[in-house]
């Protein structure tokens, strides 16, 4: 079990800002020896998770993003979430986001963006930045709204998808700020219906 935890803790490494990693460097993160460090390296490039690179580092392996579509395409949130996903974007002609927790930060796994729409956060963000990350992190039920802090001049309303009452994903509607304080009230009566027609097809 140690050394799956060990292999964690080095794919964990791996980020936009910082996707390429040496055998010293990830010795020096993760506390093993820099032998150790190598090892677990080339173990990881054997198994597709891990890409060798001429220079002797390290990036992220092509079996990742395979396992990730296998994933999105069984967990049945392709088949429930992202469909009426994109009917609340067609309905109020905003960016409609899913995200999931990883860790402390969100993850923005399928963005529904309208000609118009704001942008969605080209990578994970702290969940405490924005209302799709704070209803996933703490006990509120039912719609926030709130801004997104990671993006300047967004708001956001967010409500968690739960599963037996455990937070699965969050379901969040984002427009800029001037426009959603005009649409408050009808963006978080949307979304609230939304969330409770999602819950009720999860019990079905």
């Amino acid at each position: 079990m140690r050394s799956v935890r060990r292999a964690a803790e080095v794919l964990d490494l791996f980020s936009v800002e910082r996707p390429h990693w040496g055998p010293t460097e990830v010795a020096t993160e993760v506390g093993v020896a820099k032998s150790s460090a190598h090892a677990l390296l080339r173990e990881l490039e054997h198994a597709g998770l891990l890409e060798g690179m001429a220079c002797g580092r390290y990036r992220l392996g092509w079996r990742l993003a395979g396992l990730a579509r296998t994933m999105l395409q069984t967990n049945g949130h392709s088949t429930t979430v992202v469909p009426v996903a994109h009917e609340l974007a067609q309905e109020l002609g905003e960016t409609v986001h899913f995200a999931a927790l990883d860790r402390d930060r969100v993850l923005y796994v399928t963005s529904i963006v309208p000609p118009g729409g704001v942008a969605a956060p080209g990578i994970p963000v702290s969940a405490e930045l924005t209302p799709l990350g704070q209803v996933l992190t703490t006990e509120h039920r039912g719609v926030l709204v709130g801004p997104q802090r990671a993006l300047i001049g967004v708001t956001c309303a967010a409500s968690a998808l739960r599963v037996r009452d455990k937070p699965t994903g969050s379901l969040g509607v984002c427009a800029s700020t001037e426009r959603f304080a005009a649409q408050r009230d009808v963006y978080a009566r949307a979304l609230g219906a939304t969330q409770k027609r999602l819950a009720r097809a999860v019990r079905e």
